[in-house]
């Protein structure tokens, strides 16, 4: 239950008006979600799709994609499994009124998470950052 509790902070976290670094995902959020497998991640996401701003994405997988919406746009958590645990995550930001800064304050978050290792590209007005446990 207390996972349950820290994912829906996480995602809620998400859905803000404005975009700032104060309101990203923490160390502590990543490392909650890494402790995930299959079965506890889709249940969460079960959980939380009854939110407004939650929607569930089936991928042709058996894994469910988190969409999480704000004013702004959206953000899709896509976590990448491998041997029935986390192997890595992937987020997606589709931006409404994409600003050059976003990538900048997303690229410096991200980079501060030392335990972390990323990888940040941009197509259109989305940016794609995967995250994985560097060893």
């Amino acid at each position: 239950m207390k996972k349950l509790i820290f994912l829906c902070f996480i995602f809620i976290s998400t859905n803000v008006h404005s975009f700032d670094e104060d309101q990203l995902i923490s160390l502590e959020d990543l490392n909650i979600l890494f402790e995930q497998n299959k079965n506890k991640w889709n249940e969460n996401v079960l959980f939380l799709i009854k939110k407004k701003s939650f929607t569930k994405i089936n991928n042709n997988s058996d894994i469910y994609f988190l969409k999480s919406i704000y004013e702004d746009g959206e953000i899709i958590t896509m976590p990448i499994f491998s041997n029935n645990f986390v192997k890595k995550i992937a987020f997606e930001y589709n931006f409404l009124n994409y600003n050059d800064e976003y990538f900048n304050i997303l690229k410096k978050h991200f980079n501060s998470l030392s335990e972390f290792c990323t990888d940040l590209s941009i197509k259109n007005d989305s940016i794609f950052i995967e995250v994985s446990k560097c060893n």
